[in-house]
């Protein structure tokens, strides 16, 4: 009888320490570590080798701008909102469809020209240094162009961005503001570890952007420029998805954007003869460049055209119609230059990418996380 008991207690202590040595192997809840997370100075995607140079509005972050950032590390048990602390090593492809972004959501941070911030509960590393994270960035931070999946910071799963033109509707007379629309970029950095420090972001510029340069070829005739503009149905949203590229809807606006004011003489360009003016109107038109198979060929609107009024050779010519030539593929992150020229009485227009190569008749800008 007294080895049955002891032989019982002896058993139960063995239960009792196996059951205490697997908690302590898979804790409940992660430990945090003493150091916040931090955001290094973010950079831009300056191009890749089988593309034209990347360039857009802007080729330097800017000083004062906000984004905004979603942060992932842990997965949530299935079936539950309990974070399990055992899949911080396991990486974003295997885990991403049970994550939830706990660690940032929509939250705004702050490039100062020197460093970024973000204000309340600063976020830390968990103390594992096998840990991967995952983050999600956006620029401009605002509702007003993003919509953000999941819609709140207990959503699941793999998380998208919806980027949306500020115009909807409209007729091909309604006047469009240029300096309305953002210079939109997102970035994403994927499975980086607390050992690399800061966190580095490289924004990817979504837009196709367009200007204008007047080349005046003529021996002795000089040019004025009186009025420029864009009008026609423009493609409006695209949506990111992380590590899966790009997604365009077919919803559009119309209007008329305009980079000189034909009806206001103060804004008029004069270039004299043998003389180029570069970027009329100080303006880069940014569209969305839809690349899905069903927007061939007209890959950024439909029905688009430029009308230009002009004074040349002694003559005024009003609202001349140029129609935007189908079957170009102008891809996101980059920025295009149409060339006026000018030769004897003769306007011929060419589309150039700004590093003097031809617009892209074919490529791939599908922008993948990965």
């Amino acid at each position: 009888m007294k080895t049955s008991v002891l032989y019982l207690y002896l058993l139960s202590v063995l239960l009792m320490w196996l059951t205490a040595c697997q908690k302590e192997a898979t804790p409940d809840v992660a430990l945090l570590s003493g150091d916040p997370i931090c955001f290094d100075v973010p950079s831009m995607l300056s191009g890749t080798e089988n593309r034209s140079v990347s360039r857009a509005s802007v080729d330097i972050f800017p000083t004062n701008g906000t984004f905004g950032v979603l942060g992932y590390c842990l997965a949530n048990y299935d079936g539950s909102t309990q974070l399990n602390p055992t899949t911080g090593p396991t990486p974003w492809a295997s885990k991403a469809v049970l994550c939830t972004p706990h660690l940032f959501y929509k939250t705004e941070v702050t490039y100062n020209g020197t460093a970024c911030y973000y204000t309340g509960q600063q976020q830390r590393w968990y103390e594992p240094s096998d840990y991967l994270y995952t983050f999600l960035a956006y620029y401009p931070y605002s509702d007003t162009y993003y919509t953000v999946t999941p819609a709140t910071q207990s959503g699941i799963g793999t998380p998208s961005l919806t980027f949306t033109m500020p115009f909807s509707g409209g007729d091909i007379s309604t006047p469009l503001d240029i300096e309305n629309i953002p210079d939109a970029m997102v970035a994403a950095a994927i499975d980086v570890t607390r050992q690399e420090g800061n966190v580095k972001l490289e924004f990817n510029h979504l837009l196709a952007g367009i200007n204008f340069t007047v080349n005046n070829y003529n021996q002795s005739n000089d040019l004025v420029i009186h009025g420029l503009r864009v009008s026609g149905e423009f493609y409006r949203s695209l949506k990111i998805h992380l590590s899966k590229g790009l997604e365009y809807p077919s919803e559009t606006f119309k209007g008329t954007f305009t980079f000189l004011d034909q009806n206001d003489d103060s804004d008029d360009v004069a270039v004299e003869h043998q003389k180029t003016a570069i970027r009329i109107g100080n303006k880069s038109l940014l569209l969305v460049s839809n690349l899905s198979q069903e927007a061939r060929p007209n890959y950024i609107g439909n029905d688009i055209n430029i009308y230009i009024d002009y004074s040349f050779m002694g003559k005024r010519i009003t609202n001349k119609e140029i129609s935007l030539p189908t079957g170009y593929l102008p891809q996101g992150g980059t920025l295009y230059t149409v060339e006026m020229n000018f030769i004897g009485d003769a306007l011929i227009l060419n589309f150039v990418v700004d590093n003097n190569q031809v617009w892209e008749n074919g490529g791939d800008s599908e922008i993948k996380f990965e």
